[in-house]
């Protein structure tokens, strides 16, 4: 993670702004010390060479400008900001070259740009930016003797003092480019920390929200549910109707208990610690599908997998039940969209890396491109509108990740959907 975030480009219009200024200062420096340098330290400044490359310098400044206030900067690339850098590296030591060589003080500008490549640029782009700057500064030395430092070489104790200011560089700018770095990296870290925490929050509140609205719906449906249990349970004893008129009652009265045990845990905010007693995943998860089964009893679905009741996952059954029926639902309204012949529902028990895993596939429409990693999130859904919220699969990710577990939404092929619940099994 720490190197992806390092290998995206940082540089937008705010750091191209700041480039251009740091830019106009540095080479408004350099040119001051132009006439210093010669009335200051004697040198030599060849101004037929320093001049134009400055004014060069300032006119690709100048356009930059005038990008950065066209808007044009806005989506700038990090390869921008080093090719400007690499410019303003040859810049400098094309002055320097000019005005002292490398017995010239303001080669200490050089610093500012290893700097600012270590802020802005990728490791890699880092690194080689300081080496340039090495290189050119060393590049200095081979300037021919007195032609810009009277001083140097030919007196041996500043000479050595000069290169021990190129080995100082050296070490200084690596120095400098790894623990710019990693401040970096420590600093992306723990961006991306806050912003999981304030994800969270915000995923508490809505859960909350949603829970105040589902207590206020339970309250609600309690008598309706309670009347269509006495009707239908009158209905399955009926001796006059046919039996399949008891049958479909009795149906009718099992899923009526099935939405009182919903409703019943719905005002009751189980808490984490009455979940730690766990469950046989596959006799739960058998047990889930036939529930299911016995309200879609046209629909084709298989079971596969490891169903022996060996793995223990820290839910309860009913939580299995709602998790996994909330799946089947959906695959069967993706099965509906589809045209083509897409074969049954499969539902898969088994083990990924050590952990449990149950996984609904479907052959119907597929995910709409751009959704892959939002299904899970509040609304969003690929249904119709009318047709669902998107909460099923939201309430669904927010169980399992309570206890530790993981949804994972991703393409079947040829065609259709796969939904994994990543579980944790139960400590013993």
């Amino acid at each position: 993670m720490h190197e992806a975030s390092l290998e995206r480009a940082p540089a937008g219009g705010i750091v191209l702004r700041w480039l251009v200024g740091l830019r106009w200062a540095v080479f408004a420096l350099l040119a001051a010390t132009l006439a210093a340098g010669e009335v200051l330290f004697g040198y030599h400044v060849r101004y037929e060479v320093a001049v134009p490359i400055l004014a060069l310098a300032a006119g690709l400044n100048l356009v930059l400008a005038r990008r950065v206030r066209s808007g044009q900067g806005e989506g700038a690339q990090s390869s921008l900001v080093a090719g400007v850098v690499a410019l303003d590296l040859v810049a400098i030591a094309g002055v320097l070259a000019a005005s002292g060589g490398a017995g010239n003080p303001f080669s200490a500008l050089f610093f500012v740009h290893v700097a600012l490549a270590a802020a802005l640029l990728p490791a890699r782009a880092a690194f080689a930016l300081a080496g340039l700057a090495a290189c050119l500064f060393a590049a200095l030395f081979a300037l021919p003797s007195g032609a810009c430092c009277p001083s140097h070489p030919e007196h041996g104790a500043f000479s050595a003092h000069l290169y021990g200011m190129l080995l100082a560089f050296v070490l200084s700018a690596g120095l400098v480019a790894y623990f710019l770095l990693e401040v970096r990296r420590a600093l992306d870290v723990s961006a991306a920390e806050n912003a999981a925490l304030r994800r969270r929050a915000e995923e508490s509140s809505r859960f909350q929200a949603l829970g105040a609205l589902a207590a206020g719906t339970a309250h609600e449906l309690g008598t309706p549910l309670g009347t269509i249990a006495v009707l239908a349970e009158q209905g399955a004893r009926d001796p006059e109707a046919t039996e399949e008129a008891r049958r479909r009652a009795r149906t009718i009265a099992e899923q009526v208990e099935r939405c009182r045990v919903v409703i019943a845990r719905m005002r009751a905010d189980v808490r984490a610690d009455a979940l730690r007693s766990g469950v046989e995943i596959g006799q739960a998860a058998l047990r889930s599908v036939e529930a299911w089964r016995a309200a879609h009893p046209g629909v084709a679905v298989e079971v596969r997998g490891d169903l022996a009741p060996r793995r223990t996952v820290p839910l309860d059954a009913a939580d299995i039940e709602a998790a996994l029926c909330a799946l089947l639902d959906n695959a069967l309204h993706a099965l509906e969209q589809s045209s083509a012949a897409a074969g049954p529902i499969v539902v898969t028990v088994g083990d990924e890396g050590g952990a449990p895993v149950i996984s609904v596939e479907d052959g119907g429409a597929g995910i709409p491109p751009g959704l892959e990693e939002r299904l899970g999130e509040p609304f969003v859904t690929t249904k119709a509108p009318g047709e669902g919220m998107g909460l099923g699969l939201y309430l669904v990710r927010t169980l399992i990740e309570q206890v530790g577990g993981r949804l994972t939404v991703s393409a079947r092929q040829p065609s259709g959907t796969r939904v994994a619940l990543r579980l944790a099994p139960v400590e013993r």
